[in-house]
């Protein structure tokens, strides 16, 4: 499967369940869409690709009703300042926050070159291939000599604090948009231009050596080692190459902002409803912030 990176909670878990379908609906292209109650074929007027796999995701009209990375951030930074300020009132004023996630969005070329469009990043492909970067973990604060138990507890009901005091959108939106990137995902893997640009990467692909049907399997084929090999390299390099030359990432991500703009417009008045609650969670992170997240 392709790689993910943090997106806040909301838009990490549809990105997750996305791609899982994705894989699953690319595998069986079989022309367009038949369903009566499907979307239909849209009509596109630009395939551009994106530079990055995860700037086109976040890109897409469905991501406008999830968390940005700002947001995201924020949602972060809240969070870290809340348990830290719970910490120190549980008695350990020591405690810094340093083994805390880092309040920073990902990479876009590294987080996510590789999916059903190709791989985008030439220098990725290069050095990564299918695997993601590896990342230092995150130091944690040393409990106080002697604290034992009493830490460990506190930090465990700072996080549950933490967890109350940020809330989030209510989880019926939140289904919804990941359900609508499900079937908007379903609906671009059959339409009949995604078919032919992935038939032409996967020519291309045979043609330098590789034999795949779809960029996911080609992934899913090096993926099974714990480092890149230079086998692998070679691959994403030429899954790179082809990506190109068959616009397979360019037509993707038109046709399935397409069909994602159908799927809004059927669905508008929930999606709005989503939208403020995700806007109404932005504010709300803004205030805990500015409050110095004492609350």
């Amino acid at each position: 499967m392709p790689r993910s990176a943090h997106f806040g909670r909301f838009a990490a878990a549809t990105l997750a369940a996305a791609l899982s379908v994705s894989a699953t609906a690319c595998s069986n292209n079989s022309g367009k869409v038949s369903d009566e109650s499907a979307p239909k074929p849209p009509e596109i007027t630009s395939t551009a690709a994106p530079e990055s796999g995860r700037g086109g995701m976040t890109g897409l009209p469905l991501s406008a009703y999830q968390a940005d990375d700002r947001t995201s951030v924020k949602e972060i930074q809240a969070r870290n300042m809340l348990v830290v300020s719970c910490m120190h009132r549980a008695g350990f004023s020591a405690f810094t926050g340093d083994g805390l996630q880092a309040a920073q969005p990902p990479d876009n070329a590294t987080a996510l070159p590789a999916g059903p469009w190709g791989y985008l990043g030439a220098e990725a492909a290069a050095t990564l291939g299918f695997h993601p970067p590896k990342r230092t973990a995150p130091r944690p604060d040393a409990a106080p000599v002697g604290a034992g138990e009493a830490y460990d507890n506190a930090r465990v009901d700072c996080d549950r604090q933490a967890a109350e005091q940020l809330g989030s959108p209510p989880a019926a939106g939140a289904e919804l948009v990941g359900r609508l990137f499900d079937e908007s995902m379903k609906a671009a893997a059959k339409d009949a231009r995604v078919v032919a640009a992935t038939r032409a990467w996967t020519v291309c692909m045979t043609a330098a050596g590789f034999e795949a049907a779809t960029p996911d399997e080609l992934a899913r084929k090096y993926q099974t080692t714990p480092e890149a090999t230079p086998a692998e390299l070679a691959a994403a390099r030429a899954d790179a190459d082809c990506t190109a030359t068959s616009n397979l990432a360019g037509l993707w991500f038109a046709v399935l902002a397409g069909y994602q703009r159908q799927l809004i417009d059927r669905n508008a008045q929930a999606l709005t409803a989503q939208q403020e609650a995700v806007r109404a969670q932005d504010a709300r992170l803004t205030r805990l912030i500015g409050s110095g997240a004492t609350s």
